[in-house]
């Protein structure tokens, strides 16, 4: 009889990011003869899309029902232990966990960022809920420093987006834009990223892609806006797909790449694209230490960005990326012993 397994995650949300990461466990899981379930936003297109069970990831008989049912939980990816978006998010994903130890169920963090967590009891409820935790996955350095400080036994992996499909490059010459909404942008940096862009890349063309419809539409038709009315004459599209597939496709294209969000920036590292990363995150700083990324922070007052924007034109495409992998075997020897 398959084991069965229950994913806590952003799941159902229609974001890029998030869809990938759990595209590629359950085809892992399937692949290992893992019965799944997941708790999601939208339980009927989780369960078409990527045909897994689904329950209601707000219906608490659903979850403790599956809680019930499942032989592991896995908790991730992502970034779901964090305060950041709000104290509400944290405490729900900690919740799923500690149920699922009250029943005596293995529960697995799988390849999440850790924080930023702010606040003693936050912090303090964190640190003991990993602490209960079976297996603990990290996707980054700061994370496991930081678990390591915390005396929580954790494993480094990479991010399992990078397990991703991928095309061979059609290089176009277009230039990928990705943005999301943030509320600490400065109110002045739509108006200069378009203005160096222009300066810099009039003779391409411009595409702005959503990677999380309709959070990312209303920045991403402000950018247009912007662009018609600096440089009118420069030709652009937006995308509003973001499926994986037509995101796929889409940045198989792209010659340069400007990308607020952590998993635009991962994609276009792993087609080897020059990234120009538009940090919002401690997450998306991580990634540029890591890869050494140009970027310019999105908070900041906007200042003269010409020697930013030369070196960037002045780098060369690095195919490496393409050989990152997640390393599935922390997860297997745990699950398949």
């Amino acid at each position: 009889m398959a084991k069965k397994v229950l994913i806590s995650g952003y799941i159902g949300f229609s974001n890029f990011g998030d869809d990938v990461i759990f595209a590629m466990l359950t085809r892992h899981l399937k692949a290992k003869g893992f019965e799944v379930c997941a708790l999601s936003a939208n339980p009927k297109k989780t369960k078409k899309q990527f045909k897994v069970n689904s329950a209601n990831f707000k219906n608490p008989i659903e979850i403790i029902s599956e809680i019930a049912k499942c032989d592991y939980l896995i908790s991730g990816g992502g970034s779901l232990l964090q305060n950041a978006t709000s104290n509400l998010s944290l405490l729900y994903y900690i919740l799923i966990i500690l149920f699922a130890k009250l029943m005596f169920k293995k529960v697995i963090i799988f390849a999440q960022g850790i924080g930023p967590i702010t606040g003693g009891f936050w912090i303090g409820l964190t640190k003991f809920t990993l602490s209960l935790c079976n297996l603990v996955t990290v996707r980054d350095s700061q994370s496991y420093k930081l678990l390591g400080k915390w005396k929580i036994k954790s494993r480094l992996v990479e991010d399992p987006a990078w397990d991703i499909p991928v095309l061979p490059r059609e290089d176009k010459g277009y230039v990928g834009v990705q943005l999301r909404e943030f509320s600490n942008m400065h109110p002045d940096f739509i108006k200069m990223l378009v203005k160096y862009i222009g300066l810099y890349f009039s003779d391409r063309r411009i595409i702005i892609f959503s990677f999380q419809n309709p959070q990312d539409l209303k920045i991403c038709y402000q950018f247009e806006k912007e662009l018609k009315t600096q440089w009118p004459q420069m030709r652009h599209e937006i995308r509003t797909d973001n499926s994986i597939k037509s995101i796929v496709t889409g940045f198989s294209n792209l010659k340069y790449l400007f990308a607020m969000r952590f998993h635009a920036c991962l994609l276009g590292l792993k087609y080897g694209i020059p990234v120009f990363a538009l940090p919002y995150d401690i997450k998306v700083e991580y990634l540029c230490r890591e890869f050494n990324l140009q970027n310019i922070m999105v908070s900041q007052k906007p200042e003269d960005y010409n020697s930013k924007f030369s070196e960037f034109i002045k780098a060369k495409e690095d195919e490496d990326k393409n050989n990152i992998h997640f390393s599935w075997s922390v997860i297997d020897n745990f699950m398949l012993k």
